[in-house]
């Protein structure tokens, strides 16, 4: 469907633009509690549009909006599907509440020219991860992933006055400047091959589709290309989403951001893997060119060994930490492996629909699940200025519903029924055995118990024998975001058999359907270009 609504196309040029304003408006206003509600304001208006995409979408279909009024593949266009769709509305969420409590986070901070700084960051971060997440053209994805990189190197070294969190920075943020200088090349790959940028064309022409194309047909040895061109993407993102063995950058990055960011980390990552979705499923799918010769069988099936490989080593390094959010940092790195498991799998086309739910059902999760345990960090560093699991502990007992939070958080990772964690590693689980993959189930089983040794850490937070202290106050800021995303939790669980399942299900099929995709695109095409 073409839609020349500007709402859909709103959203990233909004947050860039607001993201510049900012640091001009500090010069004039000096009010700290303005910046605050502002960014409040904007994420939230930011959500309510993400809503009505969303809402939208899953009503009339595929939206087709091109940028500037340039055709597509002339022009950039966003393609939004369910996937998509359905993506950015978690990530805006994410966004949103991290705002909320980071007015709490950010409290001791006197001048109010440093709430704009670290707002226009975060603003910088959430315009390039939607974009991200809307865009239907390779080069524009390359423009909106440096936008969100460049502002997660940027929080990173908020504290700059921290040797710990400079040098994280400059590990992060050299390792992913050369990924994606390499995915610039892949763009240049795609192009000199198949004559397009668009997602959609390049989707159709790796099926054989040229007939009535605007880009026409294919130059040079275009398989090549691809081949190159698709492994070097597939290296980059896995890099940006941390999967072993280049998740050597997050653990410093996300211990070291302030941790408002720290909770967005896991939003950010998960635009990394739907990449990787979209790339190999709706472009480049089994039904493509690539997948001749078993080339994107060997692809997938890597990613499926690194996942395996991911899902315990974040596990195992899980039971060493001391420090919570380097804790929780490796467990994003084991939980990323369980993701890119499913996607691994889903390389059999007998289980390719369940394997894509399993691993976009388990990315829901495990974003919201962190996100809450990062946003519950907040609430005890500023309680007893500590990170450490043993000054922490028992301090659940005192701050109720943070402590309540996190146990339902922890519980939702570990995969404990009724909670949506549990179905979506069961159902990875059933995927592994019908895929004839006893050894990956083994693995998964296996991967969750060595993670308990970690969890149960974060449970002796909550519930382990405390020294006595005086009460504590919860600030409101963190206790509203980290309740609602804890009742989220449990409303992924308990909601599967009133319809949410069908609405994964659909999630997956927008992954693996090329169908309706393309079909958005040649339609446009062939209304602008009548033959």
């Amino acid at each position: 469907m073409y839609v020349p609504n500007i709402v859909y196309g709103l959203i990233p040029p909004m947050l860039i633009a607001f993201s510049f304003i900012t640091p001009l408006l500090s010069l004039i206003i000096k009010s700290k509690k303005f910046f605050v509600f502002y960014t409040s304001i904007l994420t939230l208006l930011t959500f309510i549009l993400s809503l009505f995409i969303v809402i939208d979408v899953f009503r009339e279909g595929v939206v087709l909006y091109p940028f500037g009024g340039w055709p597509p593949p002339i022009g950039i266009s966003y393609i939004i599907d369910k996937l998509n769709a359905f993506m950015a509305l978690i990530v805006a969420l994410v966004f949103m509440l991290s705002i909320i409590a980071s007015t709490t986070y950010l409290k001791h901070y006197q001048k109010a020219s440093t709430l704009a700084y670290f707002y226009t960051i975060v603003l910088a971060i959430f315009a390039g991860a939607m974009g991200s997440l809307y865009t239907g053209d390779v080069f524009n994805l390359f423009v909106m992933m440096e936008v969100m990189c460049i502002g997660l190197y940027t929080a990173v070294a908020f504290h700059r006055s921290k040797a710990g969190a400079v040098e994280a920075a400059i590990k992060y943020s050299f390792v992913s400047i050369i990924a994606l200088i390499l995915y610039f090349f892949a763009a240049v790959l795609f192009y000199s091959g198949f004559q397009t940028l668009n997602m959609a064309d390049i989707a159709l022409k790796a099926r054989g589709g040229v007939e009535g194309l605007l880009s026409s047909g294919f130059f040079g040895n275009y398989l090549i290309d691809l081949i190159l061109g698709l492994a070097l993407t597939i290296w980059v993102f896995t890099l940006e989403s941390a999967l072993v063995p280049n998740h050597f950058w997050l653990p410093d990055a996300i211990s070291e951001a302030p941790t408002p960011i720290s909770a967005i980390f896991p939003a950010a990552e998960s635009v990394a893997i739907y990449v990787i979705i979209r790339y190999m499923f709706t472009i480049f799918g089994a039904d493509s060119i690539i997948a001749k010769g078993h080339i994107r069988e060997v692809m997938l099936l890597i990613l499926l060994i690194l996942g395996v490989v991911a899902s315990i080593v974040g596990g195992i390094m899980m039971a060493i930490q001391r420090d919570v959010k380097r804790l929780l940092g490796y467990s994003s790195i084991s939980h990323i492996g369980f993701i890119y498991i499913a996607i691994g799998l889903a390389s059999s086309t007998n289980v390719m629909q369940q394997a894509l739910t399993a691993s976009i059902f388990h990315m829901i999760n495990y974003v919201i699940s962190s996100s809450l345990l990062f946003l519950s960090v907040i609430a005890m560093e500023k309680s007893i200025n500590s990170r450490n699991i043993d000054d922490l502990a028992g301090i659940g007992r005192i701050l109720p519903l943070t402590g309540f939070s996190i146990a339902i958080g922890v519980l939702n990772l570990i995969g404990i029924p009724p909670l949506g964690g549990f179905y979506s590693k069961f159902m990875l689980y059933q995927v592994a055995l019908e895929a004839s993959q006893p050894v990956v189930a083994i693995a998964i089983v296996v991967a969750t118990a060595i993670t308990l040794m970690g969890y149960m850490k974060l449970l002796y937070i909550v519930f382990g024998k405390t020294t006595t202290r005086e009460k504590l106050k919860e600030p409101l800021t963190v206790s509203i975001p980290v309740v609602l995303l804890a009742l989220i939790c449990i409303a992924l669980g308990l909601t599967l058999t009133i319809g949410f399942m069908d609405i994964l299900k659909e999630l997956a099929i927008a992954a693996y359907n090329y169908g309706p995709y393309t079909k958005v695109f040649y339609d446009y095409m062939k209304m602008l270009f009548p033959r």
